[in-house]
């Protein structure tokens, strides 16, 4: 699972670089170069992270052995001709929630059959690397998080994304409940309840103008998020 979890930060970080609205603004102006950043961007990503695991051979769909970059090109290439494929929005019930399962599964599952998981037996272990963890967990928290709950808020209100100041503060709210967990002892419980009761505050005077949805399941879902990875720092290390 190391290769597996770097891959799994290059997918995530590939959306946060580029979020999906923007790339389908650049994909309706000019598809070929919206696809050729896209790719960019994850393959940019993908190298630098897997650069240890290139040249190691890989079992392509388990159907064939391949270096490393050569896997990892031909799935940038299956991510940007499909992104189209796997679009639902407006077009049928939950369409958007359809779209974040399927989208993220296929791909997560492409990954998934490509990784060389013999990569395991230098460490043991299927959470190896922490700073890894970390950062996976963050995307997590704030990015992956945050686009689940603006589907389920397109297909319950049929509303439009959340506007870019809103995006960019509901990700830093979860980003600070996300680090809290990580905190020794305990804390973090204090700190917890001290940050709930200001965001509270915050949504009060309508600093934060959400709904009850995103904020409280985007609060608990960064806080479980991180418990796991606490879960990785203090049990596993």
């Amino acid at each position: 699972m190391i290769v597996f979890w770097r891959l799994f930060l290059a997918y995530f970080l590939t959306d946060f670089v580029f979020f999906h609205r923007t790339i389908n603004q650049i994909r309706a102006a000019n598809r070929t170069r919206g696809m050729i950043l896209q790719a960019a961007v994850f393959l940019g990503w993908s190298f630098t992270l897997c650069y240890g695991y290139l040249t190691m051979k890989w079992p392509f769909l388990d159907l064939v052995d391949l270096p490393g970059w050569l896997c990892i090109l031909l799935f940038g290439t299956f991510h940007v001709l499909t992104d189209d494929l796997f679009q639902y929005g407006g077009k049928v019930k939950h369409g958007y929630v359809i779209t974040f399962f399927v989208k993220n599964g296929v791909n997560l599952m492409f990954l998934f059959l490509c990784v060389p998981f013999h990569a395991l037996y230098e460490t043991g272990s299927f959470f190896a690397e922490p700073w890894i963890i970390f950062c996976v967990g963050m995307v997590c928290a704030t990015r992956v998080l945050g686009w689940l709950l603006a589907s389920v808020e397109q297909d319950r209100h049929n509303v439009d994304y959340v506007t870019f100041d809103e995006r960019w503060l509901l990700m830093l709210v979860r980003a600070i409940f996300f680090l809290i967990m990580l905190l020794p002892g305990w804390r973090w419980i204090v700190l917890f309840v001290v940050w709930l009761g200001a965001c509270m505050y915050a949504r009060n005077i309508r600093l934060m103008d959400v709904s009850n949805m995103i904020f409280y399941a985007g609060t608990f879902g960064a806080a479980f998020i991180g418990f796991l990875v606490r879960l990785r720092f203090y049990l596993i290390g």
